[in-house]
């Protein structure tokens, strides 16, 4: 799904740093980074020249150290297209990125990614990583999937359906985070199905089940990229503005 090249830094917190770019749209770029949450200390903020926001001063190091190491990814491509600024913090929480740019930040316990493209594309980008979690995928799946997308996953059958079922997840996360920006609401996974899969080519097809705004019906369709590491999943999906 990405092309990347490794960059090995030398802070205790960003155990390692890969940058590259999608491989089904070279305008996205991608910083992918491992992090140590064990090693996060507030003064990082300082140390990376990000700004500490608000939101944050009632979290705990965790939620911290998870939002230092995605805003640190989409820092590091906004330097890479030579922006010295940062990727801002709206009322809503959700990333606010600089004029002329559109991105997307996701995170796990241990791993941070954010994808960056700028405005000339006419696209709007979504990106989510999770973590495997064999133990509550099939006790949750109601909550995010229907019958009829559960035997769509089911019909991928050299997917293991934790995995298949975990993607569907990441898929629908991935939607939420590149229409949000054009929508200005929030919607429940229930207003996009899982349509196709396709494990051939790391594929897949949502379907919108309701009109958001009049140019996302019911009935509207995107495609999505996916890919298998060690300890999760990653998902990407982009629409046409």
């Amino acid at each position: 799904m990405f092309t990347f090249e490794r960059h090995i830094t030398n802070l205790d917190f960003i155990r390692q740093q890969s940058t590259g770019y999608a491989n089904s749209h070279s305008g996205i770029k991608v910083c992918l980074v491992a992090f140590d949450e064990f090693s996060y200390r507030d003064t990082l903020f300082t140390q990376l020249s990000l700004p500490f926001p608000d939101v944050l001063k009632s979290a705990g190091a965790k939620r911290r150290a998870e939002y230092l190491a995605g805003r640190y990814a989409a820092r590091q491509l906004l330097q890479e297209v030579g922006y010295n600024g940062v990727v801002a913090t709206g009322t809503d929480r959700a990333p606010v990125w600089p004029r002329g740019w559109r991105g997307s930040i996701s995170h796990t316990d241990t791993s941070a990614i954010a994808i960056l493209t700028p405005n000339h594309f006419g696209i709007s980008p979504g990106v989510d990583i999770e973590m495997f979690r064999p133990d509550i995928m099939q006790e949750i799946a109601t909550s995010f999937t229907t019958a009829d997308e559960r035997d769509v996953l089911l019909a991928a059958n050299c997917l293991p359906f934790d995995t298949a079922l975990l993607i569907a997840f990441s898929a629908k996360e991935s939607l939420f985070k590149a229409l949000y920006p054009l929508v200005q609401q929030t919607f429940g996974f229930e207003v996009a199905k899982l349509y196709e899969i396709d494990p051939n080519t790391h594929t897949f097809t949502l379907e919108l089940t309701r009109k958001l705004v009049p140019i996302f019906r019911a009935g509207y369709r995107v495609s999505g990229y996916y890919s298998i590491g060690p300890v999760g999943v990653t998902t990407m999906v982009y629409v046409s503005i």
